[in-house]
């Protein structure tokens, strides 16, 4: 071969051997880099979550994590309360989580405010927004008597999302904006950038009010000034004094005043519900929420309304969509005419009979009697909605009723009734 043979093919080989080493180099990078890309989507935080939902006297609880002092998770059932503000912790998870309570009053009844910023807060791995909110911590081993749950979920945690309240397939389901495609009838609402509590109009019958959208009240609230302007318009129409079914909140003082109404139909935006229990109280009730929402409100729609729907609330777009599910199975007041309190130790105090012109419509029942057992149901640490459904009926059946009274135990036939 000749010189320049040779020259040739050591150049040709040098060639070959470059390539080789800068194939080898690709490869090795390709493999890095998905391995990268594979530690990043494993590390990364999901765009969307879905949690499966207890019902309980039509609340939703869900479970969620915190991250302890020491990094470890911890998971609690929430109370998901779209009418609320602070996140509320029950004073053992409170304690779990490092919260300091040496301040906190001993044998206290009412939440005690901290200065603690709220821990790291996930839903099905997605990051809640918790940003400048402090702990709230309630006595006892729940953050609110009568809702099973260890702490709360304010709206404020979820304005940044895309929330779907999924009430018949039982799921809430939360996502980053964009990711989720919605489905159902739409309706605008306007939101509190701040508080993350949403709002919405309605019509009752004819008439256009701005409502709250409050997950977190069994039941559908309105000012005396909607009731009172129903009643002028439909004279001799059925009224009771007093909460029963799902109007009956927590048993709060003022519930016992309420007038009660059982109203045909309340539209939201398209969407019309009929046969809807409300219970009227004060405007200046509405007047101390209405500072928390987005706006002026005339009352707020409970969860015995929304719980109806599959409900999408897109938070940053102020949007919503409602999906009808299933019809209710009976009615919600069909019932007996108590007005309940949800007490710190689990038990239940009559907080009031139901009155009918003038009338209790249980006959024997005193406020301040403990409510014992409804028929075979033990009331004491049951759920408020199990002790609810227990009293709830056919008119015209009867339920025994087991009151404490000044250390007495007194058996009463109270009967099932269609209020008001």
């Amino acid at each position: 071969m000749g010189q320049r043979g040779a020259l040739g093919a050591d150049v040709k080989m040098e060639r070959e051997a470059t390539m080789k080493k800068t194939l080898s180099w690709f490869i090795c990078l390709a493999a890095v880099s998905l391995l990268v890309l594979r530690a990043a989507a494993g590390n990364a935080e999901p765009q969307t979550a879905t949690v499966p939902v207890v019902l309980d006297h039509n609340r939703m609880t869900v479970p969620v994590e915190f991250v302890r002092p020491d990094g470890t998770t911890r998971t609690a059932r929430a109370w998901v309360d779209t009418g609320g503000a602070p996140v509320v912790l029950a004073e053992p998870l409170a304690r779990e989580l490092g919260v300091d309570l040496a301040a906190m009053p001993p044998g206290g009844e009412h939440s005690f405010d901290t200065k603690r910023p709220v821990p790291a807060m996930r839903l099905g791995g997605l990051a809640l927004d918790t940003e400048g909110m402090t702990v709230s911590v309630h006595p006892g081993r729940v953050a609110r008597p009568g809702v099973q749950a260890e702490c709360t979920l304010p709206p404020r945690c979820l304005r940044r999302l895309h929330v779907v309240f999924d009430y018949p397939a039982r799921r809430l389901s939360v996502a980053r904006p964009g990711v989720l495609t919605p489905r159902g009838t739409v309706v605008p609402c306007r939101v509190n950038p701040d508080t993350g509590l949403f709002m919405v109009e309605a019509t009752i019958d004819g008439e256009t009010v701005a409502l709250g959208v409050d997950t977190g009240s069994a039941g559908t609230w309105v000012s005396d000034k909607v009731t009172a302007a129903w009643l002028t318009r439909h004279p001799g129409a059925p009224q009771a004094r007093g909460a029963a079914g799902s109007t009956n909140f927590f048993g709060f003082d003022f519930e016992t005043g309420g007038v009660l109404l059982r109203l045909p139909a309340i539209a939201i935006g398209p969407v019309s519900v009929k046969d809807m229990a409300v219970l009227g109280l004060d405007q200046d009730f509405f007047d101390w929420y209405s500072k928390r929402s987005a706006g002026a409100v005339a009352g707020f729609v409970g969860a015995e309304l929304i719980a109806r729907f599959r409900l999408e609330v897109d938070f940053p777009a102020q949007m919503t969509w409602w999906q009808a599910g299933p019809p209710p199975a009976g009615h919600d007041l069909d019932i007996v005419g108590l007005t309940l309190r949800a007490e710190g130790d689990g038990s239940f105090t009559v907080a009031g009979v139901v009155s009918r012109n003038g009338r209790p419509a249980v006959p024997g029942v005193e406020a301040g009697d403990r409510l014992l057992r409804v028929d075979a149901l033990d009331a004491p640490n049951a759920p408020m909605g199990a002790v609810i459904d227990a009293l709830r009926g056919t008119p015209g059946e009867v339920r025994t009723l087991l009151v404490e009274r000044a250390g007495r135990q007194i058996a009463i036939q109270a009967p099932v009734v269609r209020l008001p």
